[in-house]
């Protein structure tokens, strides 16, 4: 695949996790949604690296994992504790 098929897909993924973010009303469903928004910028800022010739956008891709991983065991909490309260 080519650098511009790859950012094409991160678009897509981008797209789709900005689309159902906004469409679910659910937690669940929209931190889903913000972590396939996370996994297109994160493959876009990998593909441009590859494509640059740079390692910009691989430690960038580092950093967007990083905040993923965060975001995640927050928001699971977050989902955890108003499971509980209910």
């Amino acid at each position: 695949m080519t650098t511009v098929a790859y950012l094409y897909l991160g678009a897509l993924l981008f797209a789709g996790g900005a689309l159902g973010s906004v469409i679910r009303t659910s937690v669940a469903a929209r931190l889903a949604g913000i972590e396939l928004m996370f996994a297109g910028a994160t493959l876009t800022f990998v593909a441009a690296s590859a494509g640059f010739h740079e390692l910009d956008g691989q430690i960038a891709a580092l950093v967007v994992i990083g905040v993923s991983v965060a975001q995640g065991v927050v928001g699971y909490s977050l989902t955890a504790t108003l499971a509980r309260s209910e």
